[in-house]
């Protein structure tokens, strides 16, 4: 851990002597330390560099209805460590902070404290023309931090500290002590550091980001008990599709029995409107593979979809659609 002011690389030092210097001070600070009386300032905070965390919130939204349930998003606080006599010591901030509980802790003023208040279970730090692996990992590593993720951005600048690559980084602790890089992350499991740099550089959400999103989001909502129909949005949207599907197939088959005039005509309209609501269903499916697998996965599964005659299951098949990572996986599991 720093005891003296050190260089943060795309970081200006500027002389804040006290802890109410630093709140009064209007500036994108990266870390503080009392002894010295010295903050470290970010020199280009842009729209490269907020643009990463802005959108993690973005993508954690979504998640959000996959899982049934919210996680707090406390964005740049300040982190802070107390000196014995109560008094603010030394202070990081991150770029993004995420509690999977969002009751575990309330966003208050002035900092999420060290030793007081329950850590964050990921801080995103975006290195565009910064390096937080000199100086500042090292005391997130010493003050105990479960996961940190490290993203450089796709797009250069020509302040960009030598040895950084584009690409995101995942720092999980071991045995509280000691961080090392893991492919993928410990607190949204199966999302990979691939995958999560892929999904903050993209211009526009891609089919892949949001599989992704529905495939972590349901898990940790299994973790925790819940499913999209606990989020009160789309849990409305899902039971209001449900209920006017029935109602439309109900409506077609009644005319058409109408229209007949005789009960073995009201039981052939029933049949033949249900058995052209499966025929939809099973083409919207398709339409769905195709665009989120390709063609070849899209005439497989229909395919395998041909013989499927139950609703209840044609939308099991759905929610195996969006759950899939890859088309082999789909017709694996369809088959």
């Amino acid at each position: 851990m720093p005891t003296a002011a050190p260089d943060f690389p795309g970081c200006d030092p500027v002389s804040l002597p006290t802890w109410d210097d630093v709140w009064a001070y209007d500036g994108r600070i990266e870390y503080w330390l009392r002894e010295t009386g010295t903050a470290w300032v970010m020199r280009d905070a842009g729209p490269v560099h907020e643009n990463a965390p802005n959108l993690l919130s973005e993508l954690l939204t979504r998640m959000c209805l996959e899982r049934g349930s919210r996680f707090l998003l406390a964005g740049a606080v300040y982190l802070m460590e107390l000196d014995a006599d109560g008094r603010p010591r030394q202070v990081l901030v991150g770029d993004q902070t995420i509690y999977l509980d969002r009751s575990v802790w309330r966003p208050r003023d002035p900092a999420i404290v060290l030793g007081v208040d329950p850590l964050p279970d990921v801080i995103l730090e975006v290195d565009h023309t910064t390096d937080i692996r000199r100086n500042k990992l090292p005391v997130y590593e010493a003050w105990g931090f479960p996961e940190v993720w490290v993203d450089t951005p796709d797009e250069s600048s020509p302040s960009r500290p030598r040895g950084l690559r584009p690409g995101l980084t995942i720092y999980v602790l071991d045995d509280g002590r000691r961080f090392r890089v893991a492919d993928e992350s410990r607190a949204f499991p199966t999302w990979t550091a691939a995958q999560l740099h892929a999904a903050l550089n993209e211009s526009r959400l891609s089919a892949r980001t949001l599989a992704d999103l529905t495939r972590v989001g349901r898990r940790l909502g299994r973790q925790e008990g819940t499913t999209p129909d606990d989020d009160p949005q789309l849990g409305r949207h899902r039971r209001q599709a449900h209920d006017a599907g029935l109602r439309a197939g109900r409506a077609e088959g009644l005319t058409r029995g109408r229209a007949e005039g005789l009960t073995q005509g009201r039981a052939e309209g029933l049949t033949r409107g249900r058995a052209e609501g499966i025929a939809r269903q099973r083409t919207f499916l398709g339409r769905l593979v195709a665009q989120k697998f390709g063609p070849r996965a899209a005439e497989r599964t229909a395919v395998l979809l041909t013989g499927i005659e139950d609703p209840d299951r044609l939308a099991e098949a759905g929610d195996l659609i969006i759950a899939c990572d890859d088309g082999d996986d789909l017709l694996s599991r369809l088959s």
